[in-house]
């Protein structure tokens, strides 16, 4: 699966602690106008190509999640704002089980964040935040599990032990309750 997610051409990515979890810093354009920054293109060949992309605001202080995908790949781009993103490998046989870590992203030094199916992950906001979430499969609420954040299990270091949550993420299970929810669906299938 981890190769899966790796461009064929053109695309300069930085692998980080989680296997298939991929940052590919951006490179804004400024001149006296303001600055321009691609953040896709179609010849970059990624295998999982975002075919939806959301804009989304988020408040400060707020965390968005811990969310996990057996079937899509996500892509982050903060574009304003200042924001922690935790990461937690829910694949049995990947050699970065059950690790956790976060990433650090925000508007002033862009870069994509491609998380594989598989990766749990949540954002929170330090500022108010703004960023586009991609999907590689358009969103039907039925490909998406979670777990309360501050689970010890998840091994994330989040910046708030009392974050501002949806009360849909609030009531969310452990982290041992989403393993055996997420093995149970089957985890991530695998490719031939």
């Amino acid at each position: 699966m981890d190769g899966d997610l790796v461009p064929k051409t053109g695309l300069k990515v930085k692998p980080v602690a989680i296997a298939g979890v991929r940052l590919r810093p951006l490179t804004p354009a400024p001149d006296l106008r303001g600055s321009l920054c691609e953040i896709h293109r179609d010849s970059w060949e990624l295998a999982a190509r975002p075919v939806q992309w959301d804009f989304i605001n988020t408040r400060r202080h707020v965390l968005r999640g811990v969310h996990v995908h057996r079937l899509r790949v996500d892509y982050i781009v903060v574009v304003g704002g200042r924001a922690t993103i935790g990461l937690a490998d829910l694949r049995r046989d990947g050699p970065s089980f059950r690790r956790g870590m976060t990433l650090q992203a925000e508007g002033e030094a862009p870069q994509v964040l491609i998380i594989p199916p598989g990766v749990a992950h949540g954002i929170y906001a330090h500022d108010p935040v703004t960023y586009l979430y991609g999907l590689s499969a358009y969103y039907d609420g039925v490909d998406q599990a979670g777990c309360r954040f501050d689970d010890p299990d998840l091994d994330i270091d989040w910046p708030s032990r009392a974050p501002i949550l949806l009360p849909r993420d609030a009531d969310l299970p452990d982290f041992a309750t989403l393993l055996r929810q997420f093995e149970a669906a089957g985890g991530v299938p695998r490719r031939s």
